[in-house]
């Protein structure tokens, strides 16, 4: 399993709350998994993990905050790009997991400027995949002792 599916697998273990589903051990299993769909549990854990509402977990998961609150309603899973926007982002959760160890920390990290980002805000950059990959680049620099 690549480095991000382990990420992922991990946030996931510790994450799925009521959720009854297997946790994937491939990509091919984790595509079956987007394309069943999220549980919102998923949605939840890392609205909770980041420290946001589930307002600000739609605009960086790029739907509106009345489409999600629809899906609780409805109680539906994401699906399509809803899900692959929520696996972009609980991979990035699994590593920051990972490299900060607690969710206090992450909560903090992705709150504050951060040097390696140019002073942003790790939060501010994780609605699209490019700012995900600039975080969690980041991130493995610290998990491997090389702080910009």
């Amino acid at each position: 399993m690549n480095a991000v599916a382990e990420d992922v697998s991990r946030f996931l273990q510790a994450n799925r709350g009521s959720a009854r589903f297997r946790v994937p051990a491939t990509a091919l299993q984790f595509d079956a998994l987007l394309r069943k769909g999220l549980a919102l549990s998923v949605a939840d854990a890392a609205a909770s993990t980041l420290g946001v509402t589930r307002e600000r977990l739609a605009r960086l998961i790029r739907i509106s905050p009345s489409t999600l609150e629809r899906r609780f309603k409805e109680k539906a899973d994401l699906t399509g790009a809803e899900a692959d926007a929520l696996y972009r982002i609980i991979g990035l959760l699994g590593v920051a997991q990972r490299v900060l160890a607690d969710d206090a920390n992450v909560k903090s990290w992705m709150a504050r400027p951060q040097p390696g980002l140019d002073g942003r805000i790790p939060l501010d950059l994780i609605d699209n995949a490019a700012g995900t990959e600039a975080v969690i680049l980041l991130l493995e620099q610290i998990y491997h002792g090389l702080v910009p």
